[in-house]
Formats: structure tokens, C-alpha cells, sequence
């Protein structure tokens, strides 16, 4: 016979053990479709669901839920960080600036206005949920651009916004969600300014310092002692990066980005990593990335509450909409327009219109939010949940079909040359 902790484990196991199955399936019918992967993962999660097929029920709430999430965005993001090119983010940095700060604020007061008028909700919870909303999606969007090679300085500009927004969006979140839980308390501005520069400087900080040491742990120098170890000091460098900067109540998701971004520009900093460690880092992220997305996805899908759905859906369609079509064409033009030096063109202003994903963040956000027993909170979650089956199922799957027909796809401009 076995304990109850066992009998627990074991259908745990058998879970992730499904997820892994489906999802290889459904990772090689989006290869054959040519569609993102992460499309087919949400829609085998609902099918999984307890609502459908009840073979997956993995509570947004558990334990095993929140560890999956924050490590898997980590490492997604991480990844996002490894690939970006600190000669590309020296162009757009204050596009990137202006996205993270000024665009999330945009964003969050368009969906409180468009919240307010279409559920008459009070302002302060249509700000909340606007707040939650305003975080684009790095484990979305890094194999998007991974697997698509859309203009590198777009492409860069994206999931760099996403790491940014991670940290804005959060601190909104958390500091509109504690003037709701002290209803009458003063909003002390110092205070606000001073979480902010905790979150996002601490992050940057800290994922400076652990992505250096990495670098230099596995670089060609005499004491780059754990050479041969690259993927192993890859995974402590995600875990030391986030944890680290959590420590100290920093945002650990900016943290894992900029340790990435450290690794990733290594001769930058003077330090060399050779060929064979580079390739092997490369390879072991790919193959990680690969199930920690199923894993994601596959189980974001499977927690989709259809009645909550069934009863505010529709409505929160249009609430998303106004999010899609009229916030995130707002927010873009406010801030690309004023950085003239980044030389920002027709076609790349219009595929960042586009390219807006909601997931993990905004999933993890809503489920904060739910547990706390405020008003609005199943309303809030249902529109959180429609705001992202929108996206990664509208956008992330277009998302390759508006950058060819941009003209973005860099393997497109290649050959656009060469018939020149």
C-alpha cells in the first residue's frame, strides 16, 4: 500500500507524464503547420482539462503550478536575454524605456476606461485589471523570434519590452491591489518611486553580477573552472538570478534577462566563451526551453475556467478588443514616435501594433488577485483568461504571416536583395 503523499506524486507524475506525450505530438503538428507551438500547447490544455477530458488537474494555486510557472518563464526569459545583441537594444533603448514605463501606464488606463464603461466597474479595479494586462509575455514571444527570424531590431525590442514591462506592470499591479486592500489609506508617492527603483534597478543589479560570474565560470580564461559544466551553470544562473534578486525583493524576471543578456554578450565584457561551450549552451536551452513551454502552456490551457468564461466572456471579448485594437496602437505610437533617433519605419510600427501577447505573467498576476477573496475577482480572471486565448491564439499565431507581409522576415529581405 501506498501513503497518501505518494498516491499524490504518482498522479502528478502521471500528469506531466501526459503533458510531455500531447505535447511532443502537438510540437510536431505546429512544425508541420508552421504555426507557434505554444498555440497548439494552449488548446491540447483545454482539451486536458477538467472541463473536457479531465485527464490534467494541476491547480493554478498549487505548489508544483507556481514552480513550473516561475521557472519556466525564468529560463524562456533568460534565453530571451542570451539572444538579444547590446548593439541592437543601444538603438531603441529609449523606445524600450518609454514601453516599459509610460506604455504600461497607457495601457493599464485604457483598459480601466473601456472596463468602466462596458461592466460598470469601479475605477480602482478596472485599473487593477488593466495593470494585470499590461505585461507582455516573454515565454510567448523569445520562441516566436527563435523560431521565425523576424528583423533583429524589432524582434530585440519585443522581448526586451517584455522583460521591462514584467517589472512596471508588476509594481502598477501590486501597488493599485494594495490601495484595494487599504481602502482610505494615503497614496504615499515616495514610497511607490522607491518600490520601483527597488524592482527594477535590483533586478538589473543582480542579474548583472550572477551573469558575469557565469560568464567568466565558463569562459576560455585560466579559472574558467566549470567549462565543461556550461548547461549546469546555466540552470544555476537562472535559479541564482531570480532568486537572488527576489531576495531582495527586486523583479527576478528582469534579473534572468539581464543575466542572459550578460552570458550572451560575454566579448562585451572581455570574456571569451568558446565554440564548443557556446554550441553546448545552446542546445541544452533549446531542449529545455522546448518542455518547459509544453509544460506552461499546456497547463495554463487546462485551467481555464469555462463556467466563469461562459458567464462574463462575451462582454470581457470587447473589454479585450479595446485592449488588442485601440491600447496597444496607443501605447506603441506614444512611444516609439518620440524616439527619433531609432528611425522607426511604417512596417515595424505596424507589426509592434500586432504583436502584443498576454500569458504567464498576467496568468500569475489574476491568480494573486483571485486567492484574495476582492470583489470583481472572478470578472478580473475572466477577462485576463480571454485576453490571453486571444492573443496566443489570435496573434502568436499570425504573428510569422503580419511579419512576411511586412516585409520583416530577415531570410524575406535576403532574398528581396538578391534580386536586386
Amino acid at each position: 500500500m501506498h501513503s497518501h503523499a505518494v498516491e499524490l506524486a504518482q498522479t502528478f507524475l502521471t500528469a506531466i507524464l501526459l503533458v510531455f506525450f500531447v505535447g511532443t505530438l502537438g510540437g510536431k503538428l505546429s512544425e508541420k503547420l508552421r504555426i507557434p507551438d505554444v498555440v497548439l500547447f494552449i488548446l491540447i490544455g483545454m482539451l486536458l482539462s477538467p472541463s473536457v477530458l479531465d485527464l490534467v488537474d494541476i491547480r493554478s494555486e498549487s505548489t508544483a503550478n507556481q514552480a513550473i510557472l516561475l521557472f519556466g518563464a525564468s529560463f524562456i526569459l533568460f534565453h530571451g536575454g542570451m539572444i538579444t545583441r547590446l548593439s541592437v537594444l543601444k538603438e531603441v533603448w529609449r523606445t524600450i524605456t518609454l514601453l516599459s514605463t509610460l506604455g504600461v501606464v497607457v495601457t493599464a488606463l485604457v483598459v480601466a476606461v473601456a472596463a468602466v464603461w462596458i461592466f460598470d466597474m469601479s475605477f480602482m479595479p478596472a485599473l487593477l485589471l488593466g495593470s494585470i494586462l499590461a505585461s507582455t509575455d516573454p515565454a510567448a514571444l523569445v520562441p516566436i523570434f527563435q523560431k521565425f527570424p523576424v528583423r533583429r531590431k524589432v524582434s530585440q525590442t519585443v522581448i526586451t519590452e517584455s522583460a521591462f514591462t514584467d517589472a512596471t506592470g508588476a509594481i502598477m499591479a501590486t501597488v493599485v491591489f494594495s490601495l484595494l486592500m487599504t481602502t482610505g489609506a494615503a497614496v504615499e508617492w515616495g514610497s511607490i518611486g522607491l518600490q520601483f527603483a527597488q524592482l527594477a534597478l535590483g533586478g538589473i543589479v543582480v542579474g548583472a553580477i550572477v551573469g558575469w560570474i557565469a560568464a567568466f565560470l565558463i569562459s576560455e580564461n585560466d579559472r574558467g573552472l566549470l567549462r565543461e559544466f556550461a548547461p549546469m551553470v546555466i540552470v544555476i544562473t537562472v535559479l541564482a538570478a531570480y532568486l537572488g534578486a527576489e531576495w531582495i525583493h527586486a523583479s527576478g524576471f528582469m534579473s534572468v534577462f539581464v543575466a542572459g543578456l550578460m552570458i550572451g554578450n560575454a566579448e562585451s565584457f572581455k570574456l571569451t566563451i568558446l565554440p564548443k561551450q557556446e554550441h553546448a549552451a545552446h542546445e541544452f536551452i533549446d531542449a529545455v526551453s522546448l518542455k518547459l513551454r509544453m509544460l506552461i502552456f499546456i497547463l495554463l490551457g487546462s485551467q481555464v475556467d469555462f463556467s466563469v468564461l461562459q458567464d462574463y466572456g462575451l462582454q470581457g471579448l470587447l473589454v479585450v478588443l479595446v485592449f488588442v485594437f485601440l491600447a496597444r496602437p496607443i501605447t506603441v505610437l506614444s512611444c516609439l514616435l518620440p524616439d527619433r533617433r531609432a528611425k522607426w519605419k511604417r512596417n515595424e510600427i505596424l507589426f509592434l501594433f500586432w504583436t502584443r501577447e498576454t500569458g504567464v505573467i498576467a496568468a500569475a498576476l489574476v491568480g494573486i488577485v483571485g486567492s484574495s477573496g476582492l470583489e470583481d475577482a472572478k470578472l478580473m480572471s475572466a477577462i485576463a483568461f480571454v485576453a490571453i486565448l486571444f492573443t496566443l491564439l489570435l496573434q502568436a499565431s499570425t504573428t510569422p504571416f503580419v511579419a512576411k507581409k511586412l516585409g520583416l522576415l530577415e531570410e524575406q529581405q535576403v532574398r528581396e536583395k538578391g534580386h536586386l
